[in-house]
């Protein structure tokens, strides 16, 4: 059993229990509107891509038809949500709640491990820096990896950095590290920040060396509990390939560090420079302190300092990761938002500061209320879910039934997907293979509806998502999405021909067979079958002829017998608006 002193190198400032009492009830009301908002953003914030792409893994496995072993083990905390609802986005919705109650478990251990450094209204601040993040209040509890692994690290920290740090904690800390490796290879980002608290604890000693014991338990149980998960989720999927593991860490560092520059998501941190720079300037204040705390002559200040400033390092991958994106934030972010506590903790409420500290809290915390009601309450409100249950719900009732399909993500998870991820990595790999992927699977797959979630997609343009050239597809693949699909509903569009007759004969082919119906003002004969305007016919794979008593007759063929379809075309709102 090892014990060291943590928090002495940053004794309290002088504080008396009223203005004590006075702070804590703030910051904990801000705290609760913070937890209370984010409840509204659950429920009525957009749902991103990814995390339409992160419930499709649950439906895999339950299929048998999940192949990857790495950053797929979500799946068997989350096989309930088919039982949920038949629409994906109340599934996630739901998935949502877990993620937020994961997070506000994140928050739990940030104060813990700040209260051993900090007064109370310190450590509450640390929580509430952390909880008003523009991004973290919008996508800190979303469907992703982000937040199970960020709570799994967190607590892992909060472990080592005990008071007393004996066998069975070591042995957590290292299985909860593991699992978070489970969920997300990039939990390894945290691997610096753990070596240099074991360092602080080796070589700045509290009131009992650290048994380097300890740190031995730390890593061999990181790596056994690492492969007994690995192994254990590795038996229970269908299609378990060393290689594609081997190969997906090799791609993964080569595409998200190795070659990724510097600042590769510059836009998004400049961003939160702008709505967030109240938490940036309390963050770099309380570095500042911390720095200049390694100076202090006492061994056991220098350890705590040491380890403080370690937390700031899983924020300095954001120079270099490629995947920086807004959700990235609240995984980064989670250990040093503690830093914030030591601008906080470095207050003085005595007579002859109190005025001044008064105003910097107040004009700090005024701010990151603002911050919590704008992103929490304004934004979701903007950019709502409504159209996305909407779409779903138009899918489902068209197609009752598992029904094979292609789109940017997913987005029907509970069906089978036949094309690829289209995020800016699967994009750029399509287009390097330059292999037209969609043309395929139209071909091998015949999926009778696709949905136009991204810009590339939708060749009639009927939804205000543009068409940028970096998500652009081969001219093969539009080619065929022309000729083999028809617009339906909003971003839904169906297997099905439109046909001009400039003469009273015209010989077709169809790839995707189904009953088909027919739209015109006029009859028709398909096949030598007389066919009425709604009338419906089943249509094989191959050559069809239509005839027309005249010539300049045009006629669409819709795939399904009267396939559902709303009275009116959904608003002009986009269904996807990004980060």
């Amino acid at each position: 059993m090892n014990t060291y002193a943590n928090g002495q190198s940053l004794p309290l400032q002088a504080t008396n229990n009223n203005t004590l009492l006075y702070q804590v009830k703030v910051l904990s009301t801000l705290l609760a509107l913070a937890v209370c908002i984010r409840i509204f953003v659950a429920y009525r914030y957009e749902i991103n891509w990814d995390e339409f792409f992160y419930l499709s893994f649950v439906y895999k496995y339950t299929n048998d038809t999940l192949y990857n072993s790495l950053q797929t083990f979500h799946v068997h905390f989350f096989i309930w949500l088919k039982w949920i609802s038949a629409n994906e986005v109340s599934q996630i919705i739901a998935a949502r709640l877990i993620m937020l109650s994961l997070q506000l478990g994140t928050g739990i251990f940030i104060y813990r491990i700040s209260r051993r450094y900090f007064s109370l209204p310190a450590a509450l601040f640390s929580v509430l820096a952390y909880f008003s993040v523009s991004y973290n209040i919008r996508m800190g509890a979303s469907f992703r990896a982000d937040p199970l692994a960020t709570f799994c690290l967190m607590a892992s920290l909060d472990l080592i950095l005990s008071t007393v740090l004996n066998f069975k904690r070591s042995l957590l800390a290292g299985g909860l590290f593991a699992l978070s490796l489970m969920v997300t290879i990039k939990s390894s980002l945290y691997l610096p920040t753990f070596a240099l608290i074991a360092m602080a604890l080796i070589i700045f000693p509290g009131k009992e060396k650290l048994d380097k014991r300890q740190i031995a338990i730390f890593i061999s149980s990181t790596i056994g509990a690492f492969l007994l998960l690995y192994f254990y989720h590795k038996s229970s999927i269908s299609v378990a390939d060393s290689t594609k593991a081997i190969n997906t860490l090799s791609d993964s560092f080569n595409k998200t560090i190795k070659h990724s520059g510097f600042l590769p998501r510059n836009r998004y941190l400049f961003y939160s420079f702008k709505f967030d720079i109240i938490y940036w300037l309390t963050l770099v204040y309380g570095f500042k302190i911390l720095c200049l705390n390694l100076y202090s002559p006492k061994s056991s200040a220098r350890q705590s300092t040491v380890i403080l400033i370690s937390l700031i390092l899983p924020l300095c991958s954001v120079l270099f990761y490629r995947n920086a994106f807004p959700y990235f934030y609240s995984f980064m972010l989670a250990p040093a938002s503690i830093i914030c506590g030591v601008a906080w903790n470095s207050l003085r409420w005595d007579k002859h500061k109190f005025k001044e500290s008064f105003c910097i809290a107040f004009f700090v915390l005024f701010f990151m209320g603002l911050s919590i009601v704008y992103h929490g309450f304004w934004v979701p409100h903007k950019q709502n879910l409504d159209r996305q249950h909407k779409l779903l719900e138009v899918v489902h009732k068209a197609f009752p039934e598992p029904t094979s399909y292609f789109d940017r993500c997913s987005m029907i998870a509970s069906y089978p997907q036949v094309g690829f991820f289209m995020s800016t990595w699967g994009v750029e790999n399509y287009t390097n293979n330059n292999l037209p992927i969609l043309n395929s699977a139209i071909i091998n797959d015949t999926p009778p509806f696709f949905i136009a979630n991204i810009g590339s997609l939708d060749f009639n343009q009927r939804t205000p998502i543009p068409s940028i050239k970096q998500y652009a597809i081969l001219d093969k693949d539009i080619s065929t999405l022309k000729e083999n699909y028809i617009h339906h509903w909003g971003e839904l569009y169906v297997a099905g021909k439109q046909l001009y007759l400039a003469e009273t004969r015209l010989e077709f082919s169809i790839v995707i067979p189904g009953v088909y119906t027919l739209e015109s003002k006029s009859e028709a004969v398909i096949d030598g079958h007389s066919l009425t305007p709604g009338a419906s016919l089943y249509l094989a794979s191959g050559d069809h002829v239509i005839e027309a008593d005249v010539s300049g007759r045009e006629y669409t063929l819709r795939w399904g017998k009267t396939l559902y379809r709303p009275a009116f075309q959904p608003d002009k709102s986009a269904i996807f608006t990004g980060f």
